[in-house]
């Protein structure tokens, strides 16, 4: 008897092979997702870095404005010492002395609630005293985690206005100092006058430099891993005078 062998061609995958298939595809999708996954977080993370730096340098530009005014009176005139003019004539002028400014002190506090710096301007021409309005200063709240900014005054009380978002950056840490620096002008008199604290009079024309720094650490409200700090310096810009030349 004759046994004929019928050679079948192979239809379709086996079992093995399409296991195998199954597999590297899976590979394949998890190594492509986990790319995806990380691209999508590093510019989700980008995006925040770049929120918070935006938002750190929108509340340091208007720190810095309104600090460079601090101290400034509405007549500069009137802080300046003047000689005698037109002596021996009949328009002479006796010299005109330093007239105090009450809107040059620049105050800090610092508690277990806020961080703040107090200062004042005249926002028209200025007396003697500064008005409601003129009452100015920076307050970070420590337990809102938010900066602030105080326009004038309403019964005494601050008006504090919100310069930073907790929705979008968490002010985590600030800092800001006030550095001064006494220039003697006695070189500038006609006559002898006494330099140095404590004095005897007449005591020399002092002018008083200040400079305020600051530092912001922000972090993002919903990620406390992607935080950044901002430091600034700016000076004030009405200086601060005492003293006179003699007469």
């Amino acid at each position: 008897m004759r046994l004929n062998a019928f050679h079948r061609g192979q239809r379709g995958l086996s079992m093995v092979e399409l296991m195998v298939g199954i597999t590297i595809g899976m590979i394949v999708t998890a190594g492509a997702s986990l790319v995806a996954v990380n691209q999508i977080s590093e510019h989700r993370r980008l995006m925040q870095e770049t929120q918070i730096q935006q938002d750190l340098r929108s509340a340091a530009d208007l720190l810095q404005q309104d600090l460079r005014r601090a101290g400034y009176n509405g007549s500069s005139a009137s802080g300046v010492w003047a000689p005698p003019s037109a002596v021996g004539s009949p328009s002479e002028h006796s010299a005109q002395t330093v007239a105090a400014n009450g809107y040059s002190a620049i105050t800090k506090s610092n508690n277990d609630r806020a961080t703040s710096l107090r200062y004042s301007y005249a926002v028209g021409s200025g007396g003697a005293a500064p008005a409601n309005n003129e009452f100015f200063g920076v307050k970070w709240d420590k337990s809102a985690k938010v900066l602030y900014l105080q326009l004038g005054q309403t019964a005494g009380e601050p008006n504090w206005q919100p310069i930073t978002d907790p929705e979008s950056v968490r002010i985590v840490d600030f800092d800001i100092n006030v550095a001064s620096e006494d220039l003697d002008m006695g070189g500038y008199c006609d006559k002898p006058c006494n330099s140095g604290p404590g004095a005897a009079a007449p005591v020399c024309p002092v002018q008083r430099v200040r400079v305020v720094s600051f530092t912001i650490v922000g972090e993002a409200s919903h990620d406390h891993k992607v935080r950044r700090t901002l430091t600034g310096t700016e000076r004030a810009r009405a200086d601060e005078l005492s003293g006179a030349c003699p007469a």
